[in-house]
Formats: structure tokens, sequence, C-alpha cells
């Protein structure tokens, strides 16, 4: 089966849509990624973590999201998420479903990011567990949830945001690895060595303990707020 063929079998993801995860793609993984709409577009609040600087540049409209048909298609799935939620979760296993039997069928690894333009809560949905052979991973701003017990085969990386202290970055840093956006990314901050996360979306396989630093784009580049870190010139302070 081909990918445009899988594509076309699949409701809620997508695969090899995403520039920067079709850098983590190959003969041996595809990554697979579901994108919903923002609450000013979808009515509902699908990121209840999100800060003045991040919501400012939200990537909702970035890449394909700019046309009017793949932001339709968004804000469908999003409220099909909070409307209709036993036919959501049939879909999404559905795809699930189709994920893990294309990657038993080409000997290919599959990742799977369900919050790609969100921050929702999957854990409560026991969804994992079912799918042992895909690896998940997403990124999130609720700090709670990196204390809870995860299943094996879901990994998050948080998201540090304008409100979010160099203590938190620190303490945070034992528990999950922590995304920073740079006007120019550095090699160390706060003494934690940097992994440049643009090179690939695929946060599940990055090294423990490191900063994935991101490049300020598109309206982030204008940031005032703090959500963007400038200037930043590396110290020899050691977590």
């Amino acid at each position: 089966m081909k990918i445009s063929t899988l594509n076309s079998k699949l409701h809620l993801l997508s695969v090899g849509t995403n520039a920067k995860t079709k850098r983590g793609d190959s003969e041996e993984a595809i990554t697979a990624i579901q994108y919903l709409a923002p609450s000013l577009n979808s009515g509902y609040e699908t990121c209840a973590g999100k800060s003045e600087g991040c919501s400012a540049a939200c990537l909702f409209t970035a890449g394909r999201g700019a046309m009017n048909s793949v932001q339709q298609a968004r804000i469908k799935k999003t409220k099909l998420f909070f409307e209709n939620k036993e036919l959501y979760l049939t879909y999404l296993n559905n795809d699930l479903t189709l994920l893990q039997e294309y990657g038993k069928e080409h000997n290919m690894q599959v990742y799977v990011r369900l919050n790609g333009t969100s921050d929702l809560d999957f854990i409560s949905l026991n969804i994992f567990q079912k799918y042992p052979t895909l690896k998940f991973y997403d990124y999130t701003k609720i700090k709670e949830r990196l204390y809870l017990s995860l299943p094996e085969n879901y990994k998050l990386t948080y998201s540090r945001d304008e409100r979010t202290t160099e203590e938190e970055v620190l303490e945070i840093i034992n528990l999950a690895n922590v995304a920073v956006v740079f006007d120019n990314i550095p090699e160390t901050y706060l003494g934690l060595p940097v992994f440049e996360g643009d090179l690939t979306d695929l946060r599940y396989e990055d090294p423990e303990k490191h900063i994935i630093g991101l490049k300020a784009k598109g309206r982030a580049k204008q940031d005032t707020t703090g959500f963007v870190i400038k200037n930043y010139i590396p110290t020899l302070q050691v977590a």
C-alpha cells in the first residue's frame, strides 16, 4: 500500500504532510499527525495551557494550514471530538489500527502525534495501550501531565513559554525534555545541551535531558512577550 492510499483511508490522521515530519520519515519509519483547530476557530478550547505569546505565534495557519479547505477540515475534526466523542474514537481507533497494520506489513516503525496543533488529554482515553507497536509523542504545556505514570509508548516534551521560570525548566528537565523557542539556537541553555528540534519533528527519539531548540518562525519573529528567547548568551550555570 502506498502512503497516498493509506492517507485516503485515514479519517483523522495524516502521513507525510509536514515538512519537518518528512525529514524524520525513512524506509524504516513514518509519522502520522492529527491537526485540530484552536478555540478562536472551532469554539472549543484545545490548548488549555496556552499563553499570550504562544497564542500569537500559533501555527494553525502555517504551511498547508493557510488553505481554507484544510482549516475547515481541522475545525470539523475538533467539533467531532467535543460533540460526538464516540464517533470520534471510532474513527481514531480505525486510523490507529490501519497504521499498526501498515507498519507490520511494511516492517516499519510508525510514530503518532495526536496533538499536532492542540494540547488535549489523550492519556485518560486509554488509547496508547491498545497499540503497543505504535510510538506516540506530543508537546504539552500542562505540567501536571509530566508527573503521571505514562504508557511506555508515549513520550511528552514540555513547551516553555514566557511564564516559565528558569527554575521550572531545571525542574522539568528531570521529567521530560523542554522545547524552547529562540531567535538563534545556542549550543547550551541554562547549562543544558540543546538539540536542534527543527531538524525533525520526531521528538520520540530525542536524547534525554536536552533542551529542544526551535527557531522562531512566522509571527513569532515579532514576539515581545518573552515567548521567544532573544540574544541568549550561554552561561556557566550547571543544572
